[in-house]
């Protein structure tokens, strides 16, 4: 009965042609939208047109579901759609709005996010003008009804009839005066009540914003973390100080993409000194992060979910010189192909290089049409923004990052690490500086440094290894005995990853210290023993190029070492002859050994 009293104010009350269209026009925009987390601005700005305009707010509601509901089966229509209008001859446009303060929060860079504006706008306005024309032409058979016929003014004027249609329909006891009903086009267009809300809810923000942009960070801080780490991020608390550019983050535990059910980074606490002209720019600007009780690899309590799809790991594997693939190796390979691939991603991430300036076609023949469909495919269509229109700052920076006493259980002796970070963005291309990552351990154990550029600089050292880790993880003989069994490796590395082909060369050397290799039923020991290894290729599937003269090496250090125990166990018995020989010729006793051995037979 209620829905029947709202559809009977709608045709006997005083709802204007203008008021039903933007109730539909607005209802509809807002039902295409993908979400507020999406369109935050775009979102608060419909709701207070809403309010504010005397639309009719019933018919608002209806369509807006069942616009919401139409939006599902559209969106690819309204990925399109944005795309034509995004990256077509308004891009000018959509590229000051998205860099423009207080406009940038309004998420139009989003392809989904436009192109639905629009289809809710055209397919609103539809729905609007037919809602508008049925009402109209109601009204006016209503009015010819009352004036012309005697029979509907007979059964009109009957009490229970009246009685049932107010109860139905409401709108009093008596027909109201549709000719004049018919001919309102217009009508009050501001709500007087609407526009106290609106002011009201303005003057809520402005000065309740210390309230809500900690939320608002949380949120941003949350996704931009998570798109970075490509699985899930928590916090538990944040903490927004706009007057002195202050955050502080409680709670950080972030997913490990590769192994879900552990967190690749905890910290109790972060600080950060933020930008807060950024924050209307919808930037996150940190210009100092601090993290305070960090850990790396700890059990999470839920998994986690990815945010992307898993790094792509079937990347062909091209034949080089002297070198294998890493299957040959490694027999664990699949996992370090994935975290070799997740390792790209993280490195195309800071690596400097204007999109814009981007080729329109990839080598294998991928379109940047091609392209966005293939993220949309992965990502979903409601996902994919038209990064390229960011300009002057990135949407999420780190300008320093200082992380030490990090611990990690893998580390030695309670060692613990120290991180620090230069320039980390989303955007590398619109920083001045390069972005730089430095790790090393208290102990010295560890150093990793990772300098951005075209081509990235990447060093890295880990001493100490146990041999079991490293051996573990290779191939091993038939038999199944390990290839090498004691002692520690040193790890040495520096090479380049190439950000425009994705290939990598990086000279590596292994040094084995007091190790046992087990080669051909023979134990070899192995003691600052030399093993260069090369990496060259796509960094997703590498190959791997050994030492050739290995064989020869090791084998020269077997038959040295036989050498020596032969050579040894003949001095020995030589040696142990003339000093009895001595013995005797100065007048000494034979040793009762010799005087057995000589009892027993001479050779």
């Amino acid at each position: 009965m209620l829905i029947t009293r709202k559809i009977g104010a709608i045709l006997r009350g005083k709802a204007t042609p203008f008021q039903l269209i933007a109730g539909c026009v607005l209802g509809a925009m807002l039902g295409f939208l993908p979400g507020f987390g999406t369109a935050p601005g775009l979102t608060v700005l419909l709701a207070l047109t809403l309010v504010l305009l005397n639309a009719n707010l019933f018919l608002a509601a209806v369509v807006g579901a069942l616009a919401k509901l139409l939006s599902l089966a559209l969106l690819p229509l309204s990925f399109h759609l944005g795309r034509f209008l995004i990256d077509g001859p308004l891009e000018g446009l959509f590229r000051a709005i998205v860099n423009a303060p207080v406009l940038a929060l309004l998420g139009v860079e989003n392809y989904a996010t436009t192109g639905g504006l629009l289809l809710g706008f055209l397919l609103g306005g539809l729905a609007g003008l037919g809602v508008s024309r049925a009402v109209t032409r109601f009204r006016l058979r209503m009015a010819n009804s009352r004036e012309n016929s005697e029979k509907y003014r007979k059964w009109a004027d009957r009490g229970w009839v009246r009685w049932s249609v107010f109860l139905l329909a409401g709108g009093g006891l008596k027909d109201p005066d549709y000719a004049a009903l018919a001919q309102k086009r217009i009508g009050n267009p501001i709500r007087p009540l609407g526009a106290a809300l609106v002011i009201f809810s303005v003057v809520l923000i402005v000065v309740g914003a210390k309230f809500f942009a900690p939320a608002i960070v949380t949120t941003s801080l949350r996704d931009g973390l998570a798109r970075a780490n490509g699985a899930t991020v928590d916090i538990e608390t944040a903490d927004l100080d706009l007057a002195a550019g202050r955050l502080t983050v409680t709670g950080l535990a972030m997913a490990d993409p590769n192994q879900l059910d552990s967190n690749l980074l905890t910290a109790a606490r972060v600080e950060a000194d933020i930008s807060a002209s950024d924050l209307l720019r919808k930037r996150i600007s940190l210009d100092r992060l601090v993290l305070h009780e960090a850990r790396l690899q700890t059990p999470r309590r839920v998994p986690g979910q990815r945010t992307v799809p898993a790094p792509e790991t079937d990347e062909p594997w091209v034949k080089l010189p002297d070198a294998e693939s890493i299957d040959d190796y490694i027999t664990n390979a699949q996992v370090w192909r994935e975290r070799l691939a997740q390792v790209k991603k993280w490195l195309d991430r800071i690596t400097p290089g204007d999109p814009a300036e981007a080729p329109t076609t990839t080598d294998d023949g991928e379109t940047w049409s091609d392209r966005l469909e293939r993220i949309a495919a992965e990502r979903g269509y409601a996902r994919v923004d038209a990064g390229h229109l960011v300009a002057d700052t990135p949407l999420f920076v780190v300008r320093e990052l200082d992380a030490t006493g990090v611990r990690a259980d893998w580390l030695p002796n309670g060692e613990t690490l120290s991180i620090q970070g230069h320039n980390l963005a989303t955007q590398p291309w619109l920083l001045d500086t390069p972005s730089r990552i430095e790790i090393t351990s208290s102990g010295q154990t560890l150093a990793l440094s990772v300098a951005a550029g075209v081509s990235n600089e990447l060093t890295a050292r880990y001493r100490g290894l146990p041999t079991e880790k490293l051996a573990g993880a290779l191939k091993s003989s038939r038999s199944g005995t390990p290839l090498l069994e004691g002692g520690t490796v040193d790890i040495n590395l520096s090479g380049s990853y190439d950000a425009t082909d994705g290939t990598i060369d990086v000279p590596m050397e292994l040094t084995l210290h007091d190790t046992t290799a087990h080669l051909v039923g023979k134990d070899v020991p192995l003691n600052n023993f030399s093993l260069p290894v090369g990496l060259r290729g796509s960094l997703e599937n590498p190959a791997i190029r050994v030492d050739p003269d290995l064989v020869t090496r090791i084998a020269k250090q077997a038959g040295t070492q036989l050498l020596r125990d032969k050579v040894g166990d003949k001095l020995g018995d030589k040696a142990g002859g003339l000093l009895n020989g001595l013995g005797g010729l100065l007048g000494g006793k034979k040793s009762d050994e010799t005087t057995n051995s000589d009892s027993g037979g001479g050779n």
